[in-house]
């Protein structure tokens, strides 16, 4: 096999679940956006750490939006920045950063626990009516611009979303789909101005 050949992904083992942010202030990430004509709810830009980022993961069939708003942003002079976290294993992974002006980082740690209470909520699943329509009956009262959901993938492969409450931050509800996008689209239908986050780097101290 030469230097330019693929490997063999078969030899290589099963495929790991990669999550990556694109992150960059809210005002460049929103002129890049609008400039390259995604929609206002795309349910890609979401939370995190203070500013906007576009997530794309291992569930979508490819990186092109990814690399047309690095491209738009680099065109501008913005600064930029991407953080990837890898599931390795239950409770563990691989968290990397890159940016512009910065070498590259990479810890392999384990994953903060959820919120205590979160395992004590039923889970929805949203790939069927019963859980949509369960789901909307338990959100009906929630303000979106006090609450938020996190994004995970699970074991078997599929995305899980626990809905919290901002302050005091309480874990509200847990739903699963297929995949991060499924499960995103569904809860955006509900709470329409809900923010995604998603745990992108280590806990202090790793």
């Amino acid at each position: 096999m030469t230097g330019m050949e693929p490997a063999d992904e078969k030899a290589d083992g099963p495929k790991l679940h990669v999550s990556t942010l694109l992150i960059a202030s809210e005002r460049a990430l929103n002129n890049a956006l609008d400039q390259l004509g995604f929609a206002e709810n795309d349910d890609r830009v979401i939370e995190h750490e203070g500013q906007l980022a576009f997530i794309t993961c291992s569930h979508d069939s490819d990186c092109d939006d990814l690399f047309a708003l690095i491209a738009e942003l680099a065109a501008r002079g913005e600064s930029w920045e991407l953080q990837s976290r890898i599931d390795t294993e239950e409770g563990r992974a691989v968290f990397q950063r890159l940016s512009r002006h910065s070498r590259v980082e990479a810890v392999n740690a384990e994953l903060p626990p959820e919120t205590e209470n979160a395992s004590d909520l039923p889970v929805h699943d949203l790939d069927k009516e019963t859980g949509r329509a369960a789901l909307k009956k338990l959100l009906k009262r929630v303000d979106p611009a006090a609450s938020f959901a996190t994004v995970t993938s699970t074991r078997a492969g599929r995305a899980s979303a626990i809905i919290f409450r901002r302050n005091p931050r309480q874990a509200l509800a847990m739903a699963e789909a297929a995949d991060e996008a499924s499960v995103r689209g569904a809860i955006r239908e509900l709470l329409p101005n809900i923010m995604f986050a998603v745990t992108m780097m280590p806990p202090a101290g790793e």
